[in-house]
């Protein structure tokens, strides 16, 4: 499926080397490409391979040379990988492992001395301590971001990996939201999914927005029940129990704008608010405010999953203060391929400034809607130049099975 990894000699090729099987090498070996600062601050005097070439007494000489180096300054990364080379001509890799750790820990925003280190802790399956760096790259060097979020995504592949990649994102990182929308914009909603499922795990917030974006990159896709089971598992018990034809008919949850609950695409000229039905009551309605709203209104909107069938939608409405050129309906389409198609509609909703209800019953065709939407909408097209002002309330929206004719 991937091209087999060019692992080369330098450290990048150490890197795949240390991911091993468990990620895609190929990816891992281009993360940091480009983004070695390099320069007299990140690098020793001399290779390892170099000093074994010298004599004895010239190798003698280099020890000396970076022990006293050391010795001047011993917060000096480089004179710290100095005697890190010296104890890989000597063989001593515990020494080499230690010395290039220090060094990385001296120096957070030299990218080659943390990409070895990073390389130790890889090797070692220590997926915090790579996070850590990570993180600290990112804030140093934001022009790198895009190749560290890549190995991030890679340190995701591994169940371990990816507990320790939604450690770092539970402490809200500045970068966090670049971080998802970066896996979104390469094609990996999974490894956002397997993140937002191990920050549910440890009891850590999922934003919504990061859900939506998922939850989109899905549908657009055309994975409709992949990105309703990812909407499903972002659920909590109460929410739960509104999962029915039409999710939280009563509007008792947050609005979050995810496709599969309600959905409100914001506009110039609109507000919204959720507010109880009377003084007496904690039952909640939903509530537009218009103010000179252009065209056509259509910001309403639920992703339903009906089966093929004869159903009814009820539901309550209130109209305060309302001038249109058209009325408002609530509109079924059929969703699939990836187009909406008109179902039925309701007739225009009655515009009363008293709670009234309204019905429609209509049919689920067998093929070609095996998903739907329901939409609160203009009855009508109008033009930017037609304007809607008003209040519309909306309540106890519901869809039932009409008795005997759907399963």
């Amino acid at each position: 499926m991937f091209p087999p990894p060019r692992t080369g000699s330098g450290w990048l090729g150490k890197v795949t080397l240390a991911l091993g099987a468990v990620f895609l090498a190929t990816t891992c070996y281009l993360v940091l490409k480009g983004a070695v600062s390099g320069g007299p601050a990140e690098a020793p005097a001399m290779s390892a391979e170099a000093l074994k070439k010298l004599t004895p007494g010239e190798r003698a000489d280099a020890a000396v040379a970076a022990q006293r180096s050391f010795v001047r300054d011993p917060l000096d990364a480089a004179a710290v990988l100095g005697l890190a080379v010296l104890a890989d001509a000597e063989g001593n890799a515990e020494a080499s492992e230690r010395l290039r750790l220090s060094a990385g820990d001296m120096s957070p925003r030299a990218t080659k001395i943390q990409a070895e280190a990073m390389i130790i802790l890889l090797k070692r399956r220590d997926f915090d301590a790579v996070m850590t760096r990570v993180d600290g790259l990112i804030r140093a060097r934001p022009s790198d971001a895009p190749k560290l979020f890549a190995l991030a995504a890679e340190i995701a592949g591994d169940p371990d990996g990816a507990k320790a990649v939604a450690r770092m994102l539970a402490s809200n990182p500045p970068w966090r939201e670049r971080f998802f929308a970066s896996l979104l914009a390469k094609g990996q909603p999974a490894t956002a999914t397997r993140l937002m499922d191990e920050l549910q795990a440890m009891g850590a917030p999922v934003r919504d927005a990061e859900v939506a974006g998922v939850v989109d990159n899905y549908m657009k896709a055309g994975a409709i029940d992949t990105a309703y089971a990812v909407w499903l598992s972002t659920l909590g018990e109460n929410e739960l129990r509104d999962v029915k034809r039409v999710y939280d008919g009563g509007f008792a949850h947050p609005i979050r704008n995810l496709r599969f609950d309600w959905t409100v695409k914001p506009a110039d000229g609109l507000t919204y608010r959720q507010f109880p039905r009377n003084t007496a009551s904690m039952d909640q309605t939903l509530q537009f405010d218009l103010a000179d709203f252009k065209g056509s209104f259509a910001n309403l909107s639920q992703m339903l999953r009906l089966r093929p069938g004869r159903f009814r939608l009820t539901g309550e409405v209130r109209f305060e203060g309302f001038e249109s050129p058209t009325g408002l309906v609530f509109r079924l389409y059929c969703f699939e391929a990836g187009r909406f198609r008109p179902l039925d509609s309701t007739a225009p909703l009655p515009q009363s400034t008293q709670w009234i209800g309204f019905d429609k019953s209509f049919d689920v065709p067998p093929e070609g809607c095996t998903h739907q939407m329901l939409q609160l909408e203009s009855q009508r097209a109008l033009e930017k130049s037609q304007l809607t002002r008003g209040t519309v309330a909306v309540d106890a929206i519901d869809i039932d099975i009409l008795p005997g004719l759907a399963p």
